[in-house]
């Protein structure tokens, strides 16, 4: 059996189609030999099919047009439950095995203090500086797509969880490596995945296994990781020929491209019209006759602007996004695994494209596809229900209501009872949530100037957040768009 050297914090698809995937190819060119010991966040379901299955699980690359491709893989050797004292202790016992590296694969709603993934990083790390002492060396990897997202775990460890001692903190601002990580493969949820295409899984794997992974094709350059002081001991990079990249320079350019020209595709792009328009599935909506011409001009323009502001020499900033938007039309994957978060999102995918000096110089067209997606997202937000201030529900365009599930209330609590409401209304509701720094600003980071100093933004906004909130559909106001580009 391998030996353990790496903990994961999540047991989520993308670990599984991509680190340790990557993990696997290592152990099995006898590049390294290490396995991973697995902690589940919340319940115990994928953590009891790791132990049945003795960690071994199957990656299906598919399309629409089939499957490309079945690999078994087994890097993980067990694994338990986090949402439990007795789990979480038999993950802290892991910390006595000498570790190489700690992945930390939850959404951006768990890296927080006080989220349950970050007070078990903090006690791994205690613990397994108790158990090695001050000269060991560890890399911790936030699998997450928050930009600097390295740097955002040590800032939350080091500046608001308690030092509990002086050589502690010296040991963890020293020694432990946080790399900044740039990951990207489409994993949609199995609900997702087409009936044909699992029942064609079924059939070519041998005996059961509960955690088949359904993933596109590998992209070019699944994985960038920024290992300044060379502290990474599991070498992803030895795998070129996968396009895996380990950086001793900074990755924030390659971070800033994959945050606003591939995950800017999602939200504000695709995702919440297609909800919104009673289109379920990712794939549908981008190609759908009406959003598809919008897409490809959005993603166009994003591309001017952020080619203009980060340049990378001997990159195409529209080829790499609009490569993007034909992955996203090959996998079947539905809105609403994506619609979570927004505000998080929009901060990271949309605000830096409000603020850029080369905003002005976009086309007319551009401006009004950029406020019109801009404004969908809000429109998302907006509850339903204005009696009761607890009930965070939203309606589509067809009448169904859905869940709004972005845990920051801020922008939903001003966008209340917001149907119907007056133009001179819906303009100060969004002045209020474009002139709040707080939204727009990093955590922990330097803070950064409101939305509302760019007016011509700010109005397009409103006005077509002010007719989706009276009467007017997605699809209508688009509609208008594509034919007048008004």
């Amino acid at each position: 059996m391998l030996p353990i050297k790496i903990l994961a914090i999540g047991a989520g698809g993308l670990q599984r189609a991509l680190t340790h995937e990557f993990v696997h190819i290592l152990n099995e060119r006898n590049l390294y030999n290490g396995g991973i010991f697995v902690g589940q966040p919340r319940g115990a379901e994928k953590a009891d099919a790791f132990n049945r299955q003795n960690g071994t699980y199957h990656v299906v690359t598919f399309d629409l047009s089939g499957i490309h491709d079945i690999q078994q893989v087994s890097s993980v050797i067990g694994a338990t439950t986090l949402a439990t004292e007795t789990g979480r202790e038999q993950f802290y016992v892991q910390t006595e095995n000498p570790l190489d590296l700690i992945l930390v694969g939850v959404t951006e709603a768990g890296i927080a203090k006080g989220e349950l993934a970050m007070d078990v990083l903090d006690e791994i790390l205690y613990r397994y500086f108790c158990h090695h002492g001050v000269d060991a060396t560890l890399s911790v990897i936030n699998t997450d797509n928050l930009r600097n997202n390295g740097d955002i775990l040590r800032d939350i460890l080091c500046n608001e969880y308690p030092k509990r001692n002086s050589d502690y903190a010296t040991w963890l601002e020293t020694n432990v490596g946080f790399l900044n990580e740039m990951g990207d493969r489409l994993v949609p949820q199995v609900y997702a995945v087409p009936d044909e295409i699992q029942a064609a899984a079924r059939a070519q794997i041998e005996g059961q296994d509960e955690l088949i992974t359904y993933a596109e094709q590998s992209p070019a350059t699944p994985l960038i990781l920024e290992d300044l002081e060379n502290r990474l001991r599991v070498p992803f990079g030895e795998l070129d020929d996968y396009g895996v990249i380990v950086s001793q320079e900074s990755i924030e350019p390659y971070h800033d491209w994959k945050l606003l020209l591939v995950n800017s595709v999602h939200v504000p792009g695709i995702t919440h019209k297609g909800t919104l328009s009673g289109i379920e599935y990712v794939n549908e909506a981008a190609l759908h006759p009406t959003f598809a011409p919008h897409l490809e001009r959005l993603m166009n323009g994003y591309a001017e602007i952020v080619e203009a502001d980060i340049p990378i020499a001997g990159k195409s900033a529209r080829a790499y996004s609009l490569e993007f938007v034909n992955r996203i039309r090959k996998v079947k994957d539905d809105n609403a695994r994506i619609n979570i978060i927004e505000t998080v999102k929009l901060r990271e995918r949309a605000a830096d494209i409000v603020r850029s000096p080369n905003y002005d110089a976009s086309t007319e067209l551009f401006k009004c596809d950029f406020a019109y997606s801009f404004a969908t997202v809000l429109r998302f937000l907006t509850p339903h229900a204005i009696s009761s201030l607890d009930d965070y529900s939203g309606i589509t365009d067809t009448g169904t209501t859905y869940e709004i599930r972005d845990p920051d209330r801020t922008i939903q609590d001003i966008l209340r009872g917001a149907f119907g409401a007056s133009q001179i209304d819906v303009k100060g509701r969004i002045e209020s949530i474009f002139s709040n720094a707080t939204l727009w600003s990093p955590t922990g980071g330097t803070p950064l100037r409101g939305l509302h100093e760019n007016q011509d933004f700010t109005e397009r906004v409103a006005g077509y957040y002010h007719r989706l909130v009276n009467g007017e559909t997605c699809l209508a106001v688009l509609e208008s768009i594509n034919s007048e580009g008004v």
